[in-house]
């Protein structure tokens, strides 16, 4: 290669964001407009899915964002986020963080509801079944293969999550509610009839379903239930920052009785 020569690396590009001087633009908008005339609920969806919400789009991610905004110290969220802020109560970044990792797939989170959704919508397409046809299937698969299925039943609400009642509601009522849906409300009713157990769709099921008829893929749908369980997390942290005792459990030791090292 000749000193002359050089070699070009590509850069860092985004569509999200423009940001310059006297310049802010999120998805080719003002910020400083959007600020002015829009709300955080079309905000979100703009920034994560790149187009403004329309209004029936934008009631019912309203609706989403304030449907896990807290469950009490019965979810892990709550309780990691004031076990750390006991130990470092000066700030409630930490704890907030501790909480957000909690977010997973047994709690909190949607995606595998919105992953099984688009699976049995594929699975419909592809083999031009009829959602009946798609539920036994899917429940039969996942029998074999001894995997969990997602977003049903409640320990707390056993005959029925009324937040999940209220989410369908709510998108019933603005349209968004497909076949994509149904065939997941199928799903979990074939499922219940075979353990013969009722095993209503729970808030994370719902917030699947309702994520998915609001074009999200599943891997943002974690990202917007964190948003919704973060009012919840900063208001566990800011109380618990009060406490001046460090949080501990008392724990029965199963292991071995003593023993010395020879």
């Amino acid at each position: 290669m000749s000193k002359t020569e050089s070699i070009t690396l590509p850069g860092w590009e985004t569509k999200i964001s423009d940001v310059g001087f006297h310049k802010i633009n999120i998805r080719g908008y003002r910020l400083d407009d959007m600020i002015r005339k829009l709300s955080f609920s079309e905000v979100v969806y703009l920034t994560i899915r790149g187009e403004l919400p329309t209004p029936e789009q934008k009631r019912v991610m309203d609706a989403a964002l304030c449907s896990i905004v807290d469950h009490g110290l019965f979810t892990p969220t709550s309780l990691a986020a004031r076990v750390i802020t006991s130990a470092a109560p000066d700030t409630i970044i930490p704890a907030i963080a501790g909480g957000m990792l909690t977010i997973g797939s047994v709690t909190a989170s949607p995606q595998d509801t919105g992953k099984l959704i688009l699976y049995a919508h594929e699975k419909m397409t592809k083999q031009n079944l009829i959602k009946e046809e798609v539920a036994r299937q899917i429940v039969e698969e996942y029998g074999t293969k001894k995997k969990r299925l997602p977003g049903i039943g409640h320990p707390l609400h056993p005959s029925g999550d009324p937040r999940a009642v209220a989410l369908k509601e709510i998108a019933v009522e603005n349209g968004m509610w497909s076949e994509k849906s149904e065939t997941y409300e199928e799903i979990t009713k074939v499922f219940s009839e075979m353990v013969r157990k009722p095993l209503p769709i729970n808030i994370d099921g719902m917030l699947g379903c309702v994520l998915t008829e609001l074009g999200f893929a599943p891997k943002e749908m974690a990202g917007v239930a964190a948003i919704s369980f973060m009012p919840g997390i900063i208001a566990h942290a800011v109380e618990e920052s009060a406490n001046v005792t460090l949080r501990a459990v008392e724990c029965t030791y199963t292991g071995p009785p003593e023993r010395p090292l020879k």
